[in-house]
């Protein structure tokens, strides 16, 4: 039962002055990278609306009423969003013989929220590391709740016609490099000079492809990471660490516009709310929103899954 888990805390001897000891959060750094692929405004599902020409070249010499051929395809991909909460009703009162009651207002009315500024941002960063990984490794057939609001990438991606998929057995420091290398080589010519192209891995792999890197002495090349980023050595392509993908052993490849992330607002997951019911005397607090991503290209799309 959600509520104030107070049972490794003594009664109160003036420990006002501890601090209180945050646990360690992750950032949703996907939500950033693809924040300029954000579509606001879905209650449900929206069309992600495509189009591709492919215009032929003929002989223009003498001028001719002929069709040159070609032609413009549009297309189109379904955006679904969940929507997803977290609720919590916290009773004041528990506090009362805690240190923290020094944090409470004076009387008996116990009304208020203690560190309400400091739980509701603990909770919209929880938030923030639960749908990172959601954003990858959503499965709606999967039994835990905090991944079965949506699919993510890796299911829709595994479902799509046109992906190109590359293969390995293990991703180890010994083989990061060779790994890395035939996702490289398996990017299609045609995007591979964009200045959007990523490759997207887990923290993990990161670090093997880092350590390999190094022992491999590729100084000149300033392979320097910065920020779980770097470029792959000899090539113009950058690498992202992602803990969306942690533990998934999936590696992407793809263009950063072609992840398409869904959600109602914008400002959804900034909009929690804390409010005292007098009904049952507790403190509600409610953050709600809607999420969904899509693919706009599979066959644009390049994974290597280790077994």
């Amino acid at each position: 039962m959600a509520g104030y888990n107070v049972s490794a805390l003594t009664d109160f001897v003036n420990e006002q002055n501890q601090e209180i000891l945050r646990a360690s959060i992750f950032e949703s750094k996907t939500l950033e990278l693809f924040k300029n692929n954000i579509q606001v405004g879905i209650k449900h599902s929206e069309a992600l609306n495509l189009m591709d020409i492919n215009p032929m070249i003929a002989d223009d010499s003498t001028g001719s009423a002929v069709d040159t051929g070609g032609e413009v395809v549009f297309t189109q991909r379904i955006l679904t969003v969940a929507p997803s909460c977290t609720r919590l009703f916290l009773d004041p009162k528990v506090l009362t013989n805690k240190w923290m009651n020094t944090k409470m207002t004076a009387g008996s009315a116990d009304t208020d929220l203690v560190f309400e500024t400091e739980i509701m941002d603990e909770i919209t960063k929880k938030l923030a590391a639960k749908n990172e990984t959601a954003l990858w490794q959503g499965d709606t057939a999967s039994g835990n709740p905090d991944l079965n609001r949506f699919d993510g990438y890796n299911k829709i991606i595994d479902s799509a016609t046109g992906v190109t998929i590359v293969t390995a057995a293990t991703f180890t420091v010994a083989n990061a490099m060779t790994n890395i290398d035939a996702l490289y080589a398996a990017i299609p010519t045609s995007i591979l000079n964009k200045e959007d192209m990523g490759i997207f891995m887990s923290w993990d792999y990161f670090r093997y492809y880092t350590t390999a890197l190094r022992a491999a002495n590729l100084f000149h090349y300033g392979v320097d990471a910065v920020n779980g980023e770097l470029v792959v050595p000899g090539t113009n392509v950058k690498i992202y660490a992602l803990n969306g993908l942690n533990g998934s052993k999936r590696v992407h490849a793809g263009r950063i516009p072609n992840y398409r992330i869904g959600t109602d607002l914008l400002t959804d997951a900034d909009n929690a709310s804390a409010v005292y019911l007098d009904t049952i005397e507790k403190v509600k607090i409610k953050v709600a929103y809607k999420l969904g991503v899509q693919v706009a290209r599979p066959n644009e799309l390049i994974v290597l899954k280790i077994s």
